[in-house]
């Protein structure tokens, strides 16, 4: 598949120093202003600590934690006298760092593992699977006692403390957290009544956050308006089970996800995530007086370029995650398409952490944005467009569906966009149908559809992004992606006649094995976009990518990793004796050590340097002056 004279080489350097960039994942701010935060290094993460200028790193040995979206869990938090730091190990175990010693302590040894922690005075409280799926235990500062205080027929997630009980949301198992979620209130003795403080069917709470100095007060998200808004529950109106006053609506803006709350110490503002249109930025809000009147507040539509109490601290082409409050200042986790994450001062946009790699930015180019009508649904996409003065046709496009699908591509750090960018490719990654980011019905939209509209959307973006750009060449048209990327570049290549290549890393081809081979989260995923296995199973059939097969006349490259345990190879491995089988022009590129997403970075260039060289091959013409690099056979 491959002809490497085609490619210019030059960019694989910049391939290889993009892989290796620092990322930021999580941070936390401790009681004297230190800020402890995860970082991520090819396919290591571990803890470090930024104070006064100076970065130390705090464990050698590897962490866990995730990236900080607007409704996910902490996976580090301090001490409540800001000593130590509790995180995630890499073997999923319970551990404390001291900040000033670096000394490690492993606190527990479970069968199962960790998706989200809280240090508070009575203990570290953790959402485990050790007693059962997603159960909520709490475990001794010491690690000699580890308690279940919720272990029951629930999934538990983002627990935080409030006096002697866990504030925390939870969902049943065939509801998912994105779809229902009810917010809890859990006593620390495991045979006590847990207080739902708010549920409505088909709604999802999420991002607990108990009110300084208040023992009943909660401010939390829910997308009941049909996107994300912050309100506030006054807990002792539903003690008991007695009727409660509905939640009150803090703050919400049209058509945005507001969400990942943050109070200050004071308890009387809110730092908050603004998400629309591909970008992230964070606002402040003022919640003066008490909480279940909230009389001060904004409301559900208020316009925060002209809110007395509420200001937009960061806006612009950037993803910010994670806010926190550092006295009067919000500090949070930032990327932009061209600067990994990093933690800054919101407000200034002053870096808190080192720079990933230098002059990093200067070498990679600026996407944008625009909207495109896909049979009456309006889709948004994010494009490094091809340069103002390229002549009419003469820039090949690449087409990337982002994973999930409940995820969303915008104005963040994607190296793999950006280096076919810097290739010479017009590059689209469209938010189909199931994306987040874009209100609670879109991202719902796929659900029974998957294969349906969101693939009409995926193969539409190629189209109009040619009307747009007259310079992109519509003959000339490839697609890749991974995880639900690749399982959408499958069905689109043996769908229509729209692409010449595709490039699948780690995606679902055949749903009916995938149910046997995934873990929890892929089975939850399967149910919630296809329906019940046991009642519809020829839906997990009919809707797989593998039926598309026999009408794949395009090569199609399917890489993957040997020890995926969200996506096992053995579905690429289906997916290619599919393609022998029916003589489909391929290749099966396995790399080892791998888990789901590729990072070491031998493998990140090897994979994405076949893919580019795939691409050359179906998708360049040769230059008119000869220019084209004499071939070398790899080695």
């Amino acid at each position: 598949m491959y002809r490497r004279d085609l490619r210019d080489t030059d960019y694989d350097g910049l391939l290889a120093d993009m892989a290796v960039a620092d990322r930021v994942v999580q941070a936390a701010v401790g009681p004297d202003g230190r800020i402890a935060y995860a970082k991520t290094r090819e396919l290591t993460t571990d803890l470090w600590l930024a104070a006064d200028g100076a970065d130390v790193r705090l464990t050698s040995e590897g962490a866990s934690a995730m990236r900080y979206g607007r409704t996910d869990a902490r996976w580090i938090d301090w001490s409540p006298d800001g000593d130590r730091i509790a995180f995630v190990t890499a073997e999923s175990e319970l551990a404390t760092v001291d900040a000033d010693t670096g000394t490690v302590e492993v606190l527990t040894d479970l069968e199962g593992g960790i998706s989200g922690l809280a240090w508070g005075e009575p203990g570290i409280a953790i959402v485990t699977d050790s007693f059962s799926r997603a159960s909520l235990a709490v475990v001794s500062p010491d690690g000699d006692r580890v308690e279940a205080i919720a272990n029951d027929e629930y999934l538990y997630a983002d627990p935080h403390w409030q006096g002697e009980t866990v504030v925390a949301t939870r969902s049943t198992h065939a509801d998912f957290f994105d779809h229902e979620a009810a917010l809890v209130r859990v006593p620390l003795d495991a045979d006590g009544e847990v207080t739902e403080l708010f549920a409505e069917p088909g709604v999802r709470a999420a991002c607990p956050r108990p009110r300084p100095g208040d023992d009943e007060a909660v401010a939390f998200v829910h997308d009941g308006s049909g996107y994300d808004a912050v309100y506030g529950i006054d807990g002792s109106d539903v003690e008991g089970g007695a009727d409660a006053d509905p939640a009150t609506a803090l703050y919400g803006v049209p058509e945005t996800e507001i969400a990942a709350p943050e109070w200050n110490d004071a308890g009387d503002r809110l730092a908050v995530t603004a998400t629309k249109h591909g970008r992230v930025g964070v606002h402040a809000v003022g919640v003066d007086g008490a909480l279940p009147d909230a009389e001060s507040a904004p409301g559900l539509d208020a316009d925060p370029e002209s809110a007395d109490d509420a200001d937009v601290l960061a806006s612009g082409d950037a993803l910010h995650g994670a806010p926190r409050w550092d006295g009067d200042r919000v500090v949070s986790v930032r990327e932009t398409p061209t600067e990994p994450p990093a933690v800054v001062d919101a407000a200034s946009g002053e870096r808190l952490t080192p720079p990933a790699t230098a002059g990093l930015a200067t070498r990679l180019p600026e996407p944008e944005a625009f909207t495109y009508d896909s049979g009456g649904t309006e889709i948004q996409a994010v494009i490094h467009p091809p340069p103002s003065d390229a002549e009419p046709g003469s820039v090949p496009l690449l087409v990337k569906p982002h994973g999930g699908p409940t995820a969303f591509d915008g104005f963040g750090f994607d190296h793999r966009a950006a280096y076919f960018a810097a290739l010479g490719y017009a590059v689209v990654r469209p938010n189909y149908r199931g994306s987040d980011g874009f209100g609670r019905a879109f991202r719902m939209a796929n659900d029974g559809d998957w294969g349906g509209g969101d693939l009409d959307d995926v193969i539409r973006a190629a189209d109009a992004t040619a009307v747009r750009y007259d310079a992109v060449d519509a003959d000339r048209v490839g697609i890749f992606g991974g995880s639900g990327g690749g399982l959408m570049t499958v069905n689109a290549l043996g769908t229509s006649d729209r692409f010449r290549a595709g490039a699948a890393f780690y995606g679902v081809y055949d749903y009916e094995s995938f149910v046997d081979d995934t873990d929890d989260v892929g089975w939850q995923l399967l149910k919630r976009e296809l329906g019940d296995f046991v009642d519809d199973l020829d839906a997990y059939r009919d809707a797989s990518p593998i039926r598309t097969v026999p009408d794949i006349d395009d090569p199609l490259m399917v890489l993957h990793g040997e020890e995926d345990a969200r996506v096992p190879i053995s579905q690429s491995e289906q997916l290619v004796a599919e393609l022998e089988a029916h003589g489909v022009r391929h290749e099966l590129r396995r790399y080892d050590g791998e888990p789901h997403g590729f990072g070491k970075l031998e493998d990140v260039v090897d994979a994405y340097t076949r893919v580019a060289d795939l691409f050359a091959k179906y998708l360049r013409e040769l230059p008119d002056d000869g220019g084209s690099r004499p071939y070398e056979p790899p080695e």
